[in-house]
Protein backbone atom coordinates (compact mmCIF):
# COMPACT_ATOMS: atom_id res chain seq x y z
CA UNK A 1 0.00 0.00 0.00
CA UNK A 2 1.31 3.43 -0.92
CA UNK A 3 1.63 5.55 2.24
CA UNK A 4 1.88 8.93 0.53
CA UNK A 5 0.60 11.83 2.67
CA UNK A 6 -2.82 11.72 1.00
CA UNK A 7 -3.19 7.99 1.72
CA UNK A 8 -2.13 8.55 5.32
CA UNK A 9 -4.90 11.15 5.67
CA UNK A 10 -7.40 8.70 4.17
CA UNK A 11 -6.27 5.98 6.58
CA UNK A 12 -6.48 8.36 9.54
CA UNK A 13 -9.98 9.37 8.48
CA UNK A 14 -10.99 5.72 8.27
CA UNK A 15 -9.48 4.99 11.68
CA UNK A 16 -11.20 8.02 13.23
CA UNK A 17 -14.46 6.62 11.96
CA UNK A 18 -13.57 3.24 13.38
CA UNK A 19 -13.08 1.82 9.92
CA UNK A 20 -9.86 -0.01 10.69
CA UNK A 21 -10.80 -3.17 8.80
CA UNK A 22 -9.89 -1.30 5.62
CA UNK A 23 -6.18 -1.89 6.31
CA UNK A 24 -4.67 -3.93 3.51
CA UNK A 25 -7.20 -2.57 1.04
CA UNK A 26 -7.09 0.64 -0.87
CA UNK A 27 -8.55 2.96 1.76
CA UNK A 28 -9.78 5.46 -0.78
CA UNK A 29 -11.63 2.74 -2.68
CA UNK A 30 -13.21 1.45 0.54
CA UNK A 31 -14.42 4.94 1.40
CA UNK A 32 -15.72 5.50 -2.13
CA UNK A 33 -17.57 2.18 -2.10
CA UNK A 34 -19.08 2.92 1.32
CA UNK A 35 -20.24 6.35 0.20
CA UNK A 36 -21.84 4.86 -2.92
CA UNK A 37 -23.74 2.38 -0.74
CA UNK A 38 -24.76 4.84 1.98
CA UNK A 39 -25.57 7.97 -0.05
CA UNK A 40 -28.89 6.68 -1.44
CA UNK A 41 -29.98 5.96 2.14
CA UNK A 42 -28.97 9.46 3.21
CA UNK A 43 -31.12 10.86 0.40
CA UNK A 44 -34.04 8.71 1.57
CA UNK A 45 -33.60 9.94 5.16
CA UNK A 46 -33.48 13.54 3.93
CA UNK A 47 -36.63 13.15 1.82
CA UNK A 48 -38.50 11.33 4.60
CA UNK A 49 -37.41 13.93 7.15
CA UNK A 50 -38.60 16.81 4.96
CA UNK A 51 -41.92 15.09 4.23
CA UNK A 52 -42.51 14.26 7.88
CA UNK A 53 -41.58 17.73 9.08
CA UNK A 54 -44.04 19.31 6.66
CA UNK A 55 -46.79 16.88 7.72
CA UNK A 56 -46.24 17.54 11.42
CA UNK A 57 -47.09 21.21 10.90
CA UNK A 58 -50.76 20.38 10.25
CA UNK A 59 -51.26 18.69 13.62
CA UNK A 60 -52.50 21.05 16.29
CA UNK A 61 -52.34 18.65 19.21
CA UNK A 62 -49.45 16.74 20.70
CA UNK A 63 -51.61 13.62 20.68
CA UNK A 64 -52.13 13.95 16.93
CA UNK A 65 -48.41 14.39 16.31
CA UNK A 66 -47.57 11.45 18.58
CA UNK A 67 -50.08 9.18 16.82
CA UNK A 68 -48.71 10.20 13.43
CA UNK A 69 -45.09 9.61 14.54
CA UNK A 70 -45.93 6.19 16.00
CA UNK A 71 -47.57 5.13 12.73
CA UNK A 72 -44.69 6.64 10.78
CA UNK A 73 -42.14 4.74 12.87
CA UNK A 74 -43.90 1.46 12.01
CA UNK A 75 -43.88 2.41 8.32
CA UNK A 76 -40.17 3.26 8.39
CA UNK A 77 -39.26 0.00 10.11
CA UNK A 78 -41.21 -2.05 7.56
CA UNK A 79 -39.87 -0.16 4.56
CA UNK A 80 -36.21 0.49 5.44
CA UNK A 81 -35.07 -1.75 8.30
CA UNK A 82 -33.81 -4.51 5.98
CA UNK A 83 -31.76 -1.97 4.01
CA UNK A 84 -30.12 -0.76 7.21
CA UNK A 85 -29.31 -4.31 8.25
CA UNK A 86 -27.41 -4.77 4.97
CA UNK A 87 -24.86 -2.18 6.12
CA UNK A 88 -21.74 -3.19 7.96
CA UNK A 89 -20.76 -1.27 11.10
CA UNK A 90 -18.35 0.98 9.18
CA UNK A 91 -21.10 1.92 6.71
CA UNK A 92 -23.57 2.47 9.55
CA UNK A 93 -21.20 4.93 11.20
CA UNK A 94 -20.78 6.72 7.90
CA UNK A 95 -24.56 6.89 7.51
CA UNK A 96 -24.88 8.55 10.92
CA UNK A 97 -22.27 11.16 10.00
CA UNK A 98 -23.81 11.91 6.62
CA UNK A 99 -27.28 12.29 8.14
CA UNK A 100 -25.83 15.02 10.34
CA UNK A 101 -24.10 16.56 7.31
CA UNK A 102 -27.35 16.69 5.32
CA UNK A 103 -29.83 17.64 8.04
CA UNK A 104 -27.65 19.59 10.46
CA UNK A 105 -28.93 17.40 13.29
CA UNK A 106 -27.45 14.27 14.77
CA UNK A 107 -29.46 11.07 14.73
CA UNK A 108 -29.71 11.34 18.52
CA UNK A 109 -31.26 14.83 18.17
CA UNK A 110 -33.73 13.59 15.56
CA UNK A 111 -34.88 10.66 17.69
CA UNK A 112 -35.08 12.83 20.81
CA UNK A 113 -37.08 15.54 19.05
CA UNK A 114 -39.51 13.30 17.19
CA UNK A 115 -39.87 10.32 19.51
CA UNK A 116 -38.50 10.82 23.02
CA UNK A 117 -35.36 11.36 25.03
CA UNK A 118 -35.76 7.88 26.51
CA UNK A 119 -35.81 6.27 23.06
CA UNK A 120 -32.85 8.35 21.93
CA UNK A 121 -30.88 7.12 24.95
CA UNK A 122 -31.93 3.53 24.21
CA UNK A 123 -30.73 3.71 20.59
CA UNK A 124 -27.56 5.48 21.69
CA UNK A 125 -26.84 2.54 24.02
CA UNK A 126 -27.41 0.07 21.17
CA UNK A 127 -25.14 2.11 18.90
CA UNK A 128 -22.46 2.22 21.61
CA UNK A 129 -22.47 -1.58 21.75
CA UNK A 130 -21.51 -1.49 18.07
CA UNK A 131 -18.89 1.20 18.58
CA UNK A 132 -21.06 3.92 17.05
CA UNK A 133 -22.28 7.23 18.44
CA UNK A 134 -25.61 8.80 17.47
CA UNK A 135 -24.35 12.14 18.81
CA UNK A 136 -21.30 12.30 16.52
CA UNK A 137 -21.24 15.42 14.38
CA UNK A 138 -19.92 15.83 10.85
CA UNK A 139 -17.68 18.68 9.83
CA UNK A 140 -15.87 19.22 6.54
CA UNK A 141 -12.69 20.10 8.41
CA UNK A 142 -12.76 16.93 10.50
CA UNK A 143 -13.47 14.61 7.56
CA UNK A 144 -11.81 16.13 4.46
CA UNK A 145 -11.49 12.81 2.65
CA UNK A 146 -15.19 12.09 3.02
CA UNK A 147 -15.95 15.58 1.77
CA UNK A 148 -13.62 15.10 -1.20
CA UNK A 149 -15.28 11.82 -2.14
CA UNK A 150 -18.75 13.35 -1.79
CA UNK A 151 -17.68 16.22 -4.04
CA UNK A 152 -16.28 13.77 -6.60
CA UNK A 153 -19.49 11.75 -6.45
CA UNK A 154 -21.63 14.87 -6.98
CA UNK A 155 -19.44 16.02 -9.86
CA UNK A 156 -19.68 12.64 -11.58
CA UNK A 157 -23.44 12.53 -11.09
CA UNK A 158 -23.84 16.03 -12.55
CA UNK A 159 -21.67 15.08 -15.53
CA UNK A 160 -23.69 11.92 -16.19
CA UNK A 161 -26.92 13.86 -15.92
CA UNK A 162 -25.64 16.42 -18.44
CA UNK A 163 -24.59 13.64 -20.79
CA UNK A 164 -28.02 12.01 -20.59
CA UNK A 165 -29.72 15.31 -21.40
CA UNK A 166 -27.53 15.91 -24.47
CA UNK A 167 -28.06 12.40 -25.91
Amino acid sequence: MNLAPRNIIILLTLFLLGLNNAVGQDAKQVLKSDIEKVLPLVEIVKAEYNATTSKLIVFESKAGKDAYLNNYETYVKKKYFDKILELNIRQGKLLLLLIHRELGKTTFQLIKTHLSHQRARFWQAIAALLGANLKKEYSKAKYPEIERELTNFATQAAYLQTECIHH
